[in-house]
């Protein structure tokens, strides 16, 4: 029995595997756990296979040649015809110092910053490494953890894609790297590589642009500043704002004391510098310091690269900005009176309603002197202007052109505090209809129609249309409204243009009127190519999305062109063809508008002053008591548009169409309808029966106009419109329209006749004669309050503040 168990031991030692796994002579599911052979086996097997991965990747990997941002390639922006250069994106002053000319605390100052095993490592951070593996496979890639010799490698060889093959590349090319060169080599190539700012790249380039010396001159101080823009040298020029960089100096100043470089003393001395202001290229004077700015943030936003790669990439950049429509915006603005007070801006911009792209814009006198745009850059109330948008939501929610408001100061409930309203000037008007009320721009009637359809949906309206969303409390707090609208809130006084909006995206709101409803994200890039094969990289999506019902579109520019033919912005139908738009004027006299639009293009004008980053009312300027949206805002848009679009094909507004029928939202500021007549026909000036909308001039002002006198002084007036003084102005439009879109066939237009209204405000000192100077047709148009300060009298609802 002995014996054959021992038979039985021996069979079963034999036929065991190699790596006797299961174990064998082990009981129960221990017999799975491997063992000190299996282990010692598998580790080094593994081991075995990574050395021969290793080899091989190390062989077959070359270092390459430099990449194209690293050989500097210039990028360059055109005007929309593609061959007109605007500028160029270029490394500038290029200058590689060796290592002995690079100050020793520069050299401790980078290695402290970026990589304080620098000259004990091969060439790889092991940690670093499987820190970046695991962020790329986990999409989570937070960038760090590279050594001087990994980045020198991906500046100067490779690029910034975030890949693991890219990752594996730069580890073998920094292995093989470190082998060739000496440590020495190697820091300073890559500190005559990297990118600081400035359009600097290279530290000797970077140390004359910041502090005027060679960069073997470079202090403690000076050197731990440049070291710690290492990471993001774009954030923030530390000229204008230190404070963006403070952290990171002092956590340099920190490892430089860590490692030795510098003493507990030495440290606590150690200031944040003084930096030289930035200098002024001469070939950014004038606009194309504007053009070449806005291209640029747009570019780097849409292609998704940083400035090094733009500067560095070879990229060519065709525009939307056409050449002579640039020139006829600037040299409109030249043309204003050069009387002009302290802190005057002027912006302008024009774009192509059928693609978004900026056709032209006016930012400013001369970039060099100032580079913020007051184009694209800068917040101003809307005044007027936004009347539209509540004209829009009424249209959408069943209010028609014939619908009646209130035309006299009126008092509206607001939650318990009474909310007054009155008109420009103090003007009185009886019941009028909101194509009159439209084409005078009367307050207290628009006031009535927000109350009606909600101030939200006029905003809803203003967002679809174009504007940019309301800024956040943060976005308030630290200043970077650059995306977003101020005070852009569903407050009743939101119609009669408290918001601050920029004049970039108020025309592109119009544009979308000009469109028939289709909006398109507005932009400044046409298309990128890249390389010799001029390689297509980018072209912007034009195609637009709808947004508003055609048919409301044809009836807002339908009420919109009365505005133009026969209203407070009556100077615009010296471009001689069909337009449409709008003035404003706002409280205070803080700003002046006129945007407006033809189906083939849309511009934006705007007045307003700003002194020490503080709006100020105008003021007295060009003869002028006060400036109004229907004076000069809107003489420089004629001008402007008459050379823009000098030579292109005439084109018509859509026509008028079925409205979509939608339940109206009770009027509970509705006129009472007028008492009928008691006999038919009587004297209603040829209207029949008891037709409440041809009755007498219900719509005329009851406290008539000051100011006639300054009626004849309006250069550019009809004087065929003159001649309707008597207030037959309104009846063309009543001529034209549907009776549900209400003609206004109440010649109330007429009273406003020469003095206008609008002057009705009378300032006194002609500013009422704004009618003047915008009509250049009829003299009632300066009537129309639109122009006047009409457009942000009253206190609004939740800003106790604006006041007319």
């Amino acid at each position: 029995m002995a014996k054959g168990q021992e038979q039985a031991k021996t069979r079963g030692k034999k036929t065991k595997n190699i790596l006797n796994y299961p174990r064998s002579g082990v009981r129960g599911w221990t017999r799975f756990l491997p063992s000190i052979r299996l282990l010692v086996v598998g580790g080094l097997s593994i081991i075995i296979a990574l050395c021969v991965l290793f080899s091989i990747g190390y062989a077959a990997t070359d270092v390459p040649e430099p990449n194209i941002e690293a050989t500097g390639q210039t990028s360059t922006a055109y005007f929309s015809d593609g061959k007109t250069p605007i500028g160029q994106y270029k490394v500038q002053d290029r200058k590689s110092v060796k290592i002995d000319e690079i100050s020793e605390p520069m050299r401790k100052a980078a290695i402290a910053a970026e990589d304080t095993s620098f000259y004990e490592n091969r060439g790889i951070s092991i940690k670093g490494l499987s820190r970046a593996v695991v962020g790329v496979v986990t999409n989570q890639y937070a960038g760090g953890g590279s050594t001087i010799t990994q980045q020198y490698v991906k500046n100067f060889y490779l690029t910034n894609e975030h890949s693991l093959d890219r990752k594996v590349k730069e580890m073998f090319i920094s292995l093989k790297i470190d082998q060739q060169q000496s440590k020495d080599e190697i820091l300073a190539n890559y500190l005559n590589t990297i990118y600081l700012g400035r359009r600097s790249y290279g530290i000797e380039v970077a140390s004359q642009n910041y502090f005027d010396k060679p960069a073997k001159d470079l202090d403690v101080s000076e050197s731990a500043l440049l070291a710690a823009m290492i990471q993001r040298p774009g954030a923030a020029d530390p000229a204008d704002n230190p404070e963006a960089y403070q952290d990171r100096f002092d956590y340099v100043v920190k490892s430089m004391t860590d490692e030795g470089f510098i003493t507990e003393e030495q440290a606590a001395k150690v200031k944040m510098p003084e930096v030289k202001k930035a200098d002024k290229e001469a070939s950014l004077k004038g606009q194309t310091g504007y053009m070449w700015d806005f291209v640029r943030r747009e570019a780097l936003n849409k292609l998704d690269i940083d400035e090094a790669q733009l500067d560095r990439g070879g990229y060519n950049i065709t525009t939307t900005f056409d050449k002579d429509r640039m020139k006829a915006a600037e040299k409109a603005i030249k043309n204003l009176p050069s009387d002009q007070p302290e802190g005057l801006q002027a912006g302008l911009v024009s774009i192509d309603p059928d693609s978004g792209g900026i056709e032209a814009f006016y930012g400013g006198k001369n970039y060099l002197d100032q580079a913020f745009n007051a184009s694209t850059q800068s917040h101003v109330q809307a005044g007027s202007t936004f009347k539209p948008f509540a004209l829009v939501a009424g249209l959408e929610n069943g209010v028609r052109l014939t619908d009646r408001y209130p035309g006299s100061a009126t008092t509206f409930p607001n939650g318990g505090s009474p909310w007054p309203v009155t008109n420009f000037g103090g003007a009185n008007y009886g019941p009028v209809t909101l194509l009159k009320a439209t084409q005078s721009s009367i307050n207290t009637a628009y006031a009535a129609l927000n109350v009606q359809v909600g101030p939200d949906k006029t905003v809803d309206v203003a967002q679809r249309a174009g504007l940019s969303g309301n800024c956040t409390e943060e976005q308030l707090a630290s200043g970077d409204t650059g995306q977003c609208s101020i005070d852009l809130t569903p407050d009743k006084s939101n119609v009669l243009g408290t918001p601050s909006v920029k004049p970039i995206d108020m025309a592109n709101a119009y544009a979308t009127f000009a469109s028939n409803g289709v909006h398109h994200e507005t932009h400044a890039i046409k298309k990128v190519t890249q390389g010799t094969d001029d390689e297509e990289v980018y072209k912007p999506e034009t195609k637009g999305k709808r947004v508003f019902d055609k048919a409301v579109m044809a009836e807002t520019s339908y009420a919109l062109q009365q505005v133009v033919n026969s209203g407070s912005g009556a100077y615009a139908a010296n471009l001689g063809r069909p337009a449409a738009g709008k003035t404003g004027t706002t409280d205070k006299n803080l700003a002046a508008w006129f945007t407006g639009y033809t189906p083939n293009l849309a511009t934006s004008v705007v007045l307003y002053r700003e002194v020490d980053n503080k709006p100020i009312p105008i003021g007295p300027y060009g003869g002028r008591g006060q400036v109004t949206g229907g004076s000069f805002p809107v003489q420089v848009w004629t001008e402007y548009m008459q050379q823009a679009l000098e030579g292109t094909k005439v084109v018509q507004f859509p026509e008028r169409g079925e409205l979509p029928d939608k339940p109206k939202p009770k009027n509970t500021n509705a006129p009472a309808p007028p008492p009928q007549p008691k006999a038919p026909g009587g004297n209603n000036s040829g209207s029949d029966g008891d037709d409440s909308e041809k009755k007498a001039p219900i719509d005329k002002p009851s406290e008539k106009p000051k100011d006639d006198e300054d009626k004849d002084k309006d250069k550019g007036k009809d004087k065929d419109k003159e001649k309707e003084a008597d207030g037959s102005e309104d009846s063309e439009d009543s001529d034209k329209g549907r009776e549900d879109n209400g003609s206004s066939t109440d010649d109330d237009s007429g009273e406003n006749g020469g003095s206008s209204n609008d002057e009705a405000g009378g300032d006194g000192e002609g500013t009422d004669d704004e009618s003047g100077g915008d009509g250049a047709g009829s003299g009632n148009e300066g009537g129309e309050e639109d122009d006047s300060p009409i457009d942000v009298p009253i206190k609004p609802p939740e800003s106790p503040d604006t006041n007319d």
